[in-house]
């Protein structure tokens, strides 16, 4: 007829094994490696984001963090300005992840004024 349930059992088992032991293919960068990208295009200091800046970020986070898109309408400053934001300003704006993207800033901010990597 056929392998028997044990015959059926190690023919899986050996194909999962060379699968395990098969290097993954890659076929682009991941979802980090362009975040790292386009981080990189951003200035260490949030007090020099211009408006462009600011959408980068914003759109930066959310795809890291799976959250709906923010219209960039909603943040339309530098990052002078966005240093003058409370967590409930930010919140007001992005109730669905505001507080993400408020702690992510003030991380950046952190950073940049005390030396603290993040």
């Amino acid at each position: 007829m056929g392998l028997s349930l044990e015959g059926k059992i190690g023919h899986y088992m050996k194909m999962a094994l060379q699968t395990a032991d098969a290097t993954p293919v890659r076929y682009g960068p991941t979802r980090w490696e362009r975040a790292e990208e386009m981080e990189d295009n951003l200035p260490k200091d949030p007090r020099q984001w211009s408006r462009e800046h600011v959408a980068r970020w914003l759109h930066l986070v959310t795809q890291q963090h799976g959250l709906p898109e923010v219209p960039s309408s909603r943040f339309l400053m530098n990052g002078k300005a966005l240093c003058l934001m409370s967590l409930e300003m930010f919140l007001s704006r992005v109730p669905l992840g505001g507080k993400l993207l408020y702690k992510d800033f003030q991380l950046r901010l952190c950073a940049a004024l005390y030396g603290v990597n993040h």
